[in-house]
């Protein structure tokens, strides 16, 4: 079973600017999908046609040997032959009224969560009680955590909807746990240049090099004071050196990361690569005896990096947080640190102060981390362990890699999400459709011509009479058609050769609208319409009242 995939490039890019755990994520998944999807059928969604050459491209570049394809948008009723449609975020509100126009049978749709402590990501999850959702749709979790949170957001909105308007029958969709996945082989390979990157970084024997690999940001991913802490204490006794393998939003952070090092990890040594270039992560990963990850954010619901450090054979020391607390055991694959966050209730005032725009995203998530304590003396335990055993960072690091090959590698993660899919159309083929609109129907999408039904003096009938002025000659005609205010071509359904077309068959003697639309069995009534008023608009034809 397959799936089209929603393309957008920027979704799916890493080598911009700013790249953020989505963008590894969404890559990652692609490109694995078109080296191990087991289907030859490769099927891309796109806006258009240009974008729809980019989604081959891109396939095409980890499989070769493939034919893939795509469905623009304006033509989404090819979906059916799909049955289902794959989104690399959740799914939401418009994706399912859009399905509706088709039939609520007509295709599954798939997500997958990343943030979800944004206000749009929020409001994403709750629209989808009041949306044609079916049982047939699913959003994967990337972890225990992030279906805990949509779990509840669902539940708060049922809460209100039940005080509100009575509601007692919601309608969800699927929420499997399926984490991401990371290419073990390619991770793997990182050890082989082992003592050429550790030599490029200036590294000595005996020292002891400790990764943090991604974006390097204090309020919106881990807070680097617990890590600088802990390493301070470590270099009482080992030589150590730091490799932050990342990058910066900005000059004013990356100053303010420079700051703190000098000020709390004086005595570590300090390397700073730019992990948006392949070759230095690449190195990065090479180089370091340790993987840390301290993450303290809501923003993170999974945490690819760690994964990556298993799949790269390193002990890995991360905190009990989010996602880390389904891919780290501790003691087997690393050391997962204590965490302590402030109790519900104590962050009400920063929730009213964001939902009033009052404070920034990024400032609600920063204040948001500054309640959580990350356990200082258990992290400095775990790298004292590391640093003085060589032999348990190797068994740690071989732990975690049969650990990740198992369950991470994207070969076991697209096999996943196809044997989701299978689920997903078994659903639909068999299960009750949930109480919705009648196929053509999005009550907030409504035709124009019905909503503001009482804005012209008059209402339509099709006794009314269209004629040809006799005066008015052809070449006339197609040069009101041509102007730019005629508007002929703003539609994609109507060009200023059908009009003509339409204008010559009415004729100087006239025809009612029911009579000309029973001739014209070749365009549908509704623009046929449309084009004689259209016509009557530019002065083409006159309108006679019954």
């Amino acid at each position: 079973m397959t799936a089209a995939i929603h393309f957008e490039a920027e979704a799916y890019q890493v080598t911009h600017g700013k790249p953020m755990g989505r963008h590894f994520a969404g890559h990652g998944f692609l490109s694995a999908f078109a080296r191990h999807s087991s289907g030859d059928r490769l099927i891309g969604y796109v806006r258009n046609a240009k974008i729809g050459q980019e989604f081959c491209s891109f396939v095409k570049e980890f499989r070769p040997d493939s034919s893939p394809s795509f469905i623009v948008s304006a033509r989404a009723a090819a979906l059916r032959q799909v049955g289902c449609l794959f989104t690399p975020s959740p799914i939401n509100a418009g994706q399912a009224w859009q399905r509706e126009l088709h039939g609520s049978r007509s295709w599954s749709l798939c997500g997958v969560n990343h943030t979800l402590s944004s206000a749009r990501a929020m409001d994403g999850i709750t629209d989808l009680l009041t949306a044609p959702v079916q049982p047939w749709d699913a959003i994967i979790c990337t972890s225990k955590a992030s279906r805990e949170v949509i779990q509840k957001l669902f539940a708060r909105q049922e809460e209100y909807l039940s005080r509100r308007l009575g509601a007692t029958r919601f309608v969800k969709p699927q929420l499997p746990i399926i984490p991401l996945g990371v290419d073990c082989e390619a991770q793997a390979r990182h050890g082989s240049h082992r003592d050429a990157a550790r030599s490029k970084l200036g590294l000595q024997p005996g020292e002891f090099a400790v990764l943090f690999l991604g974006r390097l940001s204090f309020h919106a991913k881990a807070n680097p004071a617990p890590m600088y802490l802990a390493l301070e204490r470590l270099a009482s006794r080992h030589r150590v050196t730091l490799i932050e393998c990342g990058w910066t939003a900005n000059e004013s952070i990356a100053q303010a990361l420079d700051e703190a090092r000098a000020k709390l990890c004086p005595s570590v040594r300090s390397i700073v690569l730019d992990g948006r270039e392949p070759e230095l992560r690449a190195q990065a990963w090479a180089a370091a005896d340790t993987f840390c990850s301290l993450s303290d954010n809501i923003q993170e619901t999974f945490g690819l990096t760690p994964i990556e450090a298993m799949a790269a054979g390193l002990p890995v020391v991360v905190t009990d947080w989010d996602g880390y607390k389904d891919t780290v055991r501790d003691g087997i694959d690393g050391f997962a640190v204590r965490t302590i966050a402030a109790p519900p209730g104590a962050g009400q005032r920063l929730a009213v102060r964001h939902a009033l725009e009052i404070d920034s995203y990024d400032s609600y998530i920063g204040q948001a981390s500054t309640a959580v304590a990350v356990d200082i003396d258990e992290t400095a335990a775990a790298f004292e362990r590391l640093a003085s055993d060589p032999d348990l960072r190797r068994r740690l690091g071989a732990n975690g890699a049969a650990r990740a090959r198992e369950l991470f590698d994207w070969k076991v993660i697209v096999r996943a999400y196809e044997e989701l899919w299978q689920e997903l159309a078994a659903m639909r083929s068999a299960g009750e459709t949930a109480s919705s609109p009648s196929p053509g129907s999005w009550p907030a999408r409504p035709d124009p011509f019905d909503l503001f039904a009482g804005f012209p003096s008059e209402g339509f009938s099709g006794q009314f009479r269209f004629k040809r002025p006799r005066e008015l000659g052809e070449a006339e005609a197609a040069e009101r058609l041509a102007l730019r205010i005629a508007l002929v071509n703003a539609s994609p359904d109507i060009n200023p050769a059908m009009m003509l077309e339409i204008w010559r068959k009415v004729g100087s003697e006239g025809v009612t609208v029911k009579d000309f639309v029973a001739a014209r069995k070749d365009l549908p009534a509704a623009l046929t319409v449309h084009s004689l008023l259209w016509l009557a608009k530019l002065g083409l034809l006159s309108i006679e009242q019954p």
